[in-house]
C-alpha cells in the first residue's frame, strides 16, 4: 500500500471516528488515545503513533466543551500528527503540529454546528406537517461532519509531508526535540492537578 494510499484510507477512518465524539456512539472512539495508536498501526509507526496519541490526551484531557466553547479536536490533532510523521517529519515536530491542527479545527467544527443550527426551522416545520424524516436530516449532518474531517486530516497530512521536504528543516529539530521531551512531565503534571481537584471535591 502506497503512502498517499494510506494516508487517504487514514483520512477516511478520522472522519468516520471523529462522528463519535457527538454525532454518534460516544464510545470514546475519537479520543487521541485511540485515533493515535490506530492510525499508526496503519502507516507502519505503531508506537510513535499511541506515543502522540496518549501525549495529545494527556494535554487536550482538560478540555471541557462548556456553553459556546468548543475545545480542540483530539481526532483531527492525533490523525495530523500521526499522518505528519509517516509522511516523514520528525516525531516532535509531528507532535506540535497536531497540536496546531486540533486546536485550528475548533473554528471549524463552530461553522459545522451553527450550520446544523440552521436546520432546525426546516425540521420542525416538517414535523408540524406530518412528516419525520429525522433519519435523513442526522445521515446528512454525520456525512458533512464525516467529509470535514476526513478533509481536514489529509489537508494537514499534505502540510506534514510538505514541511518534512523543505532545506533546513532539521535545524528545528533539537530545540522541537527538547520541548517534546518535557510534554509527558507537563501532561502528567496537569492530570495530576486535576485528580487533585476532584479529590478535594469528593472530601
Amino acid at each position: 500500500m502506497t503512502a498517499v494510499l494510506k494516508a487517504l484510507l487514514s483520512s477516511a477512518l478520522t472522519g468516520l471516528l471523529g462522528l463519535d465524539a457527538v454525532q454518534a456512539g460516544q464510545f470514546l472512539l475519537s479520543r487521541p488515545a485511540f485515533v493515535g495508536p490506530l492510525l499508526g498501526w496503519l502507516n507502519g509507526c505503531p508506537l510513535e503513533g499511541a506515543r502522540l496519541g496518549i501525549l495529545i490526551e494527556l494535554l487536550y484531557i482538560d478540555f471541557i466543551p462548556v456553553g459556546g466553547v468548543v475545545p480542540p479536536n483530539g481526532a483531527a490533532a492525533a490523525a495530523a500528527a500521526v499522518l505528519a510523521h509517516a509522511g516523514g517529519l520528525a516525531p516532535s515536530l509531528a507532535f506540535f503540529l497536531g497540536l496546531a491542527a486540533g486546536v485550528a479545527f475548533s473554528p471549524v467544527e463552530y461553522r459545522l454546528r451553527a450550520a446544523r443550527s440552521a436546520w432546525n426551522p426546516l425540521v420542525e416545520a416538517e414535523v408540524r406537517g406530518g412528516v419525520f424524516a429525522l433519519r435523513r436530516w442526522l445521515a446528512r449532518a454525520m456525512l458533512i461532519e464525516n467529509a470535514a474531517l476526513a478533509g481536514y486530516a489529509l489537508a494537514w497530512a499534505g502540510l506534514g509531508a510538505a514541511l518534512a521536504l523543505l532545506p533546513g528543516i532539521t535545524r528545528l529539530y533539537p530545540g522541537a526535540d527538547f520541548a517534546y521531551s518535557l510534554m509527558p512531565w507537563l501532561g502528567l503534571s496537569g492530570l495530576y492537578f486535576r485528580f487533585r481537584t476532584q479529590a478535594y471535591k469528593k472530601s
